[in-house]
């Protein structure tokens, strides 16, 4: 055992993780295995405490007067260290709504013993504990989660809770964590707790054997691992070595021992929730650590990626695609050994952090892919331009097809042998699209240069004859289409005919009734006689057709002419031609379009006139019906009138009166009498 006095202030007043503390924890204390033995107490026997620990780490002096004054009187005990007890005591006062306090300083780091034979520390923690503790008791919790030994002195200054303040958010903490964790794990993390009687009645044995109604299924397994209670007298005659034997061991966190740069990290996590008055979740403080670790280790695997795939991209010439991809797979697998096998934190996180090194991996992966193929595009161009320049150069001279094919099977096995890289096929494919097309027009003009000329006189004989037999089939349907057109303009005169003689015939009104309809008529006449001439314009326009066809006929005997004075020119004749053809079609069609229309225009008219005639001849039956209605009422009239008496009649029928006295005149006299 090597003791080394530490005196070192870890978590402040306000739970803030100092900056020494942070330093010696991270710095000397970073990869140490160690066992924490917190001692803890109100702060009556803050300064009994820290005596009680000197004496464990220095054996030669023996602390006889601190047990005296144990012993005797607990007024006796206070006395120890008035100086010291008054500033704790003003301390309390001071931040009692805090649940941690040790003359100001918080938890405090006393001593540090090295064990060589089992390779690890003990680090000698101590911290002052109220009696009521609100706002800081889950930190106190915390506090003794971490450590192995839990040392609880009591004195009968204050009341028996102070025997473990930390009980109820301790037990809630080891609640929160059992969600996540399964209760083996979360019971590895138990410490021991052992309580020092330092009253002078020895009062703790009694009250330990009492019941206790707050406490939940929980505490009592946390009761299972109280080791019992101490007397000074007992702790005064042990050393630490026999003290550490007995009930201290490597502090274990979810299967993994505590180390320096842990501790600091849990504790720098737990102040930062402190310090924003969130609860205390040991679990999420664990996984934030985890997170922590296991982003540094895959940032080394995605190191020893990246250092293993980049130098592979970059050689010359580039490597094929199956090579690159088989690479991948096995740094890839070794990537993710090193990440696994470095990284064996039991947390949530662990599985994010190696989701996101696979993510980052793959992007790597298609980074390099990108630059691998455009390197190979690079390498590959270089070799289709300079192979194909120095190929083409003599199969061009030749102007054959055979050579033009030699030259390109040449470049395609040359090529196969000296490219490589994903790009390889990706650039023979664009030659093929490119170049050999290219070659092979070129070679086709040749070719084209090259015919005879007998074989493009058959060419011009079979153009001539098609064009004759085109010009004679147009001609016999133009005649077919004529006659077909004066056969129904003949069958419109006569259906026009015969409508306006069935009007005449039925027409027999009298009065601007037949005006109006005698107008209407001359209308439909005038109408027919728009269109007449239409159908004759359409006449002259086919005539136009015909001389314009003739025209035609003149412009291909022109154009016969020459073919032979500009045989050189051939092709364009032919082009022209054709354009004349296409024009003559048209035409032809848009003729047929105009007929087409006049014929639907002709019988619109003709259905109108046809509903109009019914609508008169509707008229006139609703006018004879109405004069028959009227010679009704006239009857109807007579018939009363012959009712009336004589005088009354004669007054009626007399045509020579010429009296001017009305016919209400004349009936009054007649009702007067």
């Amino acid at each position: 055992m090597e003791p080394v006095r530490r005196n070192v202030v870890l978590v402040d007043a306000v739970g803030s993780l100092t900056a020494d503390g942070e330093r010696l924890l991270e710095q000397e204390l970073d990869q140490e295995r160690l066992a924490i033995v917190s001692f803890l107490g109100p702060p009556s026997t803050c300064a009994v405490r820290h005596k009680l620990i000197a004496k464990l780490l220095d054996s030669d002096h023996k602390l006889r007067d601190i047990d005296d004054k144990l012993l005797d009187s607990d007024h006796k005990l206070r006395d120890i260290d008035d100086k010291s007890l008054d500033s704790d005591d003003q301390q309390l006062e001071i931040t009692g709504n805090v649940g941690v306090s040790s003359g100001g300083d918080g938890l405090v780091l006393l001593a540090s013993v090295t064990c060589i034979e089992r390779d690890f520390q003990v680090l000698i923690l101590s911290f002052n504990v109220l009696e009521i503790d609100v706002d800081f008791g889950p930190l106190t919790g915390a506090f003794c989660a971490l450590s192995s030994l839990v040392v609880s002195c009591y004195d009968e200054s204050v009341s028996m809770q102070c025997l473990a303040p930390f009980l109820p958010p301790f037990q809630s903490l080891f609640q929160t964590l059992v969600k996540d964790f399964t209760t083996v794990e979360v019971s590895e993390i138990l410490p021991k707790m052992l309580h020092i009687d330092l009253s002078s009645s020895h009062s703790l044995a009694a009250e330990e054997q009492e019941s206790l109604d707050s406490v939940e299924a929980l505490a009592s397994l946390v009761r299972l691992k109280r080791v019992g209670v101490l007397y000074p007298q007992s702790v005064a005659e042990m050393d630490f070595d026999e003290f550490c034997n007995s009930y201290v061991a490597v502090k274990k966190l979810f299967g993994l021992d505590l180390t320096g740069e842990m501790l600091a990290s849990l504790l720098c996590k737990l102040s930062v929730q402190v310090s924003r008055q969130d609860p205390i979740d040991f679990g999420t403080a664990w996984d934030d650590f985890v997170e922590e670790k296991c982003r540094d280790v895959a940032k080394d695997a995605l190191r020893t990626y990246e250092d293993c795939v980049r130098p592979c991209v970059l050689e010359h010439p580039p490597m094929e695609l199956n090579a690159f991809k088989q690479l991948h797979d096995e740094i890839w697998r070794l990537s993710m050994d090193v990440y696994c096998s470095a990284s064996k934190y039991k947390s949530a996180r662990h599985r994010q952090v190696r989701h996101k090194l696979k993510n980052d991996i793959r992007t790597c992966y298609e980074t390099e892919l990108g630059v691998l193929t455009e390197m190979s595009r690079k390498f590959c161009e270089e070799i289709r331009q300079t192979l194909w320049t120095e190929l083409f150069t003599r199969a061009r001279d030749s102007e054959s097809f055979p050579a033009m094919l030699a030259a390109i099977q040449d470049f395609d096995k040359q090529y196969d042998e000296r490219a490589r890289g994903p790009e390889k096929a990706s650039v023979l494919r664009d030659f093929y699209q490119q170049e050999v097309i290219q070659a092979f027009q070129e070679l086709e003009v040749v070719v084209t240069r090259q015919l005879s000329e007998s074989r493009l006189k058959g060419l011009r004989l079979q153009l001539e004859q098609d064009f004759t037999d085109k010009k004679e089939a147009l001609v016999e349907h133009f005649r077919k289409e004529e006659a077909q057109l004066r056969v129904r303009m003949a069958q419109d005169m006569e259906t026009m005919q015969k409508m306006c003689e069935a009007k005449t015939a039925r027409v027999n009104i009298g009065g601007s009734e037949v005006k109006q309809l005698r107008d209407e008529v001359n209308e439909m006449k005038r109408q027919n006689a728009e269109l007449q001439e239409k159908a004759i314009v359409l006449e002259h326009a086919r005539q136009d057709a015909i001389t314009q066809k003739e025209v035609f006929a003149t412009a291909v005997d022109d154009l016969k002419d020459a073919v032979h004075r500009e045989m050189a020119n051939r092709t364009e004749l032919v082009e022209t031609l054709a354009l004349t053809v296409k024009s003559a079609e048209e035409n032809e069609k848009m003729l047929n379009e105009k007929i087409a229309e006049l014929q639907v225009e002709l019988g619109e008219k003709t259905f109108r006139v046809e509903g109009e005639l019914h609508d008169m001849t509707q008229q006139l039956r609703k006018t004879s019906e109405e004069k028959d209605e009227l010679q009704k009422k006239l009857t109807d009239i007579f018939l009363k009138v012959t009712a009336l008496p004589e005088a009354l009649q004669q007054h009626l029928f007399s045509m020579d009166n010429d009296s001017r006295a009305d016919f209400a005149d004349v009936l009054a006299t007649y009702m007067s009498q």
